[in-house]
């Protein structure tokens, strides 16, 4: 029987990057693979750590102590030249406090009204817990957000986010493009590499 490897998420664009990296990377194809859903009431982890690292870390033990189950977790976000680590660990939190994800960029360029874009980096770490794992990884990409949306795929910000290596949103992208240009794909590569 196989053993669990739990994804300790539950946005479910999110879920679906990561099964498209594990497959793409042909990470842990000795587990079966599950989520949240196969699980009831575990509650949500109080996310107080002062990094993406630190936050992946404590989503994944906190979802690990409580299934048992070796935990991949994800935290990602952004941060905007100019305006300190603004919104950064606070990424997600951001869009529930002010109305959503257009609310934010709304009041990051009310902060500057001189540009039409501005730079930006999107972070991802990835961390993995089990018994005997306690790993984590980071990637991140550069690039700009601008304040009117483009394109309609994606989740969260990517309908805001150009890469430098592209001239199109992450939500303008075909899938496959989007995922191997993204800081979750710079993470998952890092990942690759200590679990051949």
């Amino acid at each position: 029987m196989k053993n669990n490897l739990l994804l300790g998420s539950g946005n479910a664009g999110k879920i679906k990057e990561i099964k498209f990296y594990l497959e793409y990377f042909n990470l842990f194809t000795n587990y079966k693979i599950i989520d949240l859903s196969s699980f009831t009431s575990l509650g949500e982890p109080e996310e107080n750590g002062s990094t993406f690292e630190e936050n992946s870390i404590i989503k994944s033990n906190f979802f690990f102590n409580k299934t048992n189950c070796l935990t991949l977790s994800d935290d990602s976000g952004f941060t905007v030249e100019g305006m300190g680590n603004f919104p950064g660990i606070k990424t997600a939190r951001a869009a529930k406090e002010m109305g959503g994800e257009q609310q934010v960029i709304n009041f990051i360029f009310r902060k500057n009204p001189q540009k039409q874009k501005i730079r930006a980096t999107f972070y991802c770490s990835l961390s993995l817990v089990g018994h005997e794992l306690n790993q984590v990884v980071s990637g991140k990409v550069v690039g700009f957000i601008i304040s009117n949306m483009k394109g309609n795929d994606g989740f969260g910000y990517d309908p805001f986010f150009i890469p430098s290596s592209s001239k199109k949103t992450f939500a303008e992208m075909r899938l496959k493009e989007k995922m191997t240009l993204s800081h979750r794909f710079e993470a998952f590569k890092i990942l690759s590499t200590t679990q051949k």
